[in-house]
């Protein structure tokens, strides 16, 4: 949607930079939800403020809307970590994306190679826990693993240093 000369369209923004927002904001939150409602916020205000470049403007808002949860938190909850390091506005991008594009690879993995390899890789659980759980051989467990990163490997080839070193 063209909106009073802003030249960009709302929904094909929100398609192609929430998945990676959300990402970057939970960098900032460590919380699923938290870190949603930020870029939905932000994406409202977006609608509102309608600026001449949305793409920084996102990340920026972003940022500073993460930033104003941190402080309000460490208010009442007397935390004094720091907040995570400022990188340069192309790479905080980069990453983002990159991220997203893992995630989506991850979410089109068989179901069961899927769960074998977030509990593995996300949840820390070892094959012996996560047979037990599934109700599957550590042996199974470990051949789902293995087909999971080599499908990622294959799928991302450009970003293969990135998915290495995430997992």
């Amino acid at each position: 949607m063209t909106v009073k000369g802003y030249d960009y369209d709302m929904e094909s923004l929100f398609r192609q930079h929430y998945r990676p927002l959300c990402l970057y904001a939970l960098h900032y939150l460590d919380v699923a939800d938290d870190a949603e409602d930020v870029v939905q916020e932000c994406f409202i205000s977006l609608w509102q403020n309608k600026p001449d470049n949305p793409k920084p403007w996102l990340y920026t808002s972003v940022r500073n809307r993460c930033i104003d949860r941190l402080r309000s938190r460490r208010a009442v909850d007397s935390v004094t970590d720091s907040f995570p390091e400022e990188l340069p506005f192309d790479e905080i991008v980069s990453r983002s994306e990159r991220e997203a594009r893992l995630w989506d690879a991850v979410e089109a993995l068989p179901e069961q190679r899927r769960r074998c390899l977030i509990m593995a890789k996300r949840d820390n659980m070892s094959y012996s826990e996560i047979a037990s759980e599934l109700g599957l051989s550590e042996n199974t467990v470990r051949n789902n693993i293995s087909r999971a990163l080599k499908t990622l490997r294959v799928a991302a080839s450009k970003d293969l240093l990135f998915i290495l070193l995430f997992f």
